[in-house]
């Protein structure tokens, strides 16, 4: 190879993109790490022949702007330079988000990062948000069921509790405002978060790719978390509700063995009121362990399967939901009105890099953050039948 300092611009942008380029795979899991430093290290010097050419061209360019200000001369390119500069940061261009994933990749040049720094504040490309947020809801089943707010900071949310029936009115007696209650749920926000490491390969991965691999490493991994807190958090979990036995306020059935009997009454106790909108919720396992061998007293089984609306099927002519972090252990079925439960996701994800982390291992570290917090706000629209209490 041509020495960099009688390479021409061409002649170093042609070799910046060959050196930059994704590696196929299985190439690139036969490359030693001496030969991936050697094509970053190559990679490098010629973005810095490249800087300095630029740092140069600028300096001569600056030397005439300054001359033409002496003269009198408006110095018109460096205005609309700058003026160029500043309009690539809005969050929603392809420009911006081509310099985003290249900013984590740390593939910028320094005057590339110079203008980053100072013109953004490191948003998450609209585009790529987007992507974030139908992962998660695509691997977090119960985000897509429950009223799911995304508002900045805490919450507090207010629902319908208690109504009171309307009465019959007699002609020109006074009314009495019926005494309604509403149910409220505070939200805070808790922290989920993901930190990877990976080699600095990373550098060499095309904007496409390394695009999807956050998505599918941080959001994926995130949204996990979140559904697992939904669900199974001891405080605020759909689990965390104190479920009774027996009396008025029952809201659960205890039995060893899952019969048609057992299934319709645990549909006895919701009230009518949620039915409209009540789904079953369970684990895969349980479904096809315990549920769809039920048949009634015809021989016809109690669970139908159908997933031509989005769901495996229908438990008696209810919406299942499959969801892999409703425990096991004791085989719980759920029937509820989810939209009862809400959660508020007060900060999106977001991905930071830290070089500085992996030096040892010249590995750069990735950490990817989301804000969240959910409750139920109305318990009696969620009954459960479970094998042990």
């Amino acid at each position: 190879m041509k020495e960099l300092t009688k390479m021409s611009v061409d002649e170093l942008l042609q070799r910046q993109q060959e050196l930059a380029a994704e590696i196929p795979a299985e190439e690139r899991d036969a490359m030693t790490t001496e030969q991936i430093e050697e094509r970053a290290n190559d990679l490098e010097a010629v973005r810095n022949e490249i800087e300095a050419r630029k740092q140069a061209a600028a300096k001569l360019e600056e030397q005439r702007q300054q001359v033409a200000n002496d003269t009198g001369k408006k110095p018109v390119a460096k205005f609309e330079e700058e003026e160029k500069r500043t309009m690539n940061f809005d969050v929603k261009t392809p420009e911006y988000r081509d310099m985003w994933i290249r900013n984590l990749q740390g593939n910028l040049t320094e005057e590339e990062r110079a203008v980053y720094n100072s013109g953004n504040t490191n948003a998450v490309p609209e585009i790529i948000a987007g992507k974030f947020f139908e992962k998660m809801k695509k691997l977090a089943p119960m985000l897509s069921e429950i009223t799911l707010l995304r508002v900045a900071g805490n919450l507090k949310f207010v629902a319908e509790g208690t109504r009171n029936t309307a009465t019959k009115h007699t002609e020109n007696s006074v009314m009495t405002p019926a005494e309604d209650a509403t149910v409220s749920v505070t939200l805070g926000g808790f922290e989920f978060m993901k930190l990877i490491q990976i080699s600095r390969t990373a550098k060499m991965m095309s904007i496409d790719a390394f695009e999807n691999w956050l998505v599918e490493m941080l959001a994926g991994d995130i949204a996990r978390a979140i559904d697992n807190y939904i669900l199974n958090d001891e405080t605020n979990g759909i689990a965390a509700i104190t479920y009774t036995t027996g009396g008025d306020a029952q809201n659960q059935i205890v039995n060893g063995t899952y019969t048609y009997g057992t299934v319709c009454d645990l549909i006895a106790l919701l009230p009518a009121a949620y039915d409209a909108e009540a789904k079953f919720l369970t684990n895969k396992k349980t479904l096809y362990t315990k549920i769809a061998a039920i048949v009634d007293s015809q021989k016809r089984p109690i669970f139908v399967q159908d997933a031509g609306e989005g769901f495996p099927g229908r438990i008696m002519g209810y919406p299942v939901v499959v969801d892999d972090y409703v425990t096991s252990a004791n085989g719980a079925l759920y029937l509820g009105k989810w939209t009862d439960v809400v959660g508020n996701l007060s900060e999106d994800v977001h991905v930071d890099v830290d070089a500085s982390a992996g030096f040892t291992a010249n590995a750069l570290m990735y950490r990817g953050l989301a804000v969240f917090d959910s409750k139920p706000a109305k318990t009696d629209a969620i009954v459960r039948l479970v094998t042990t209490a």
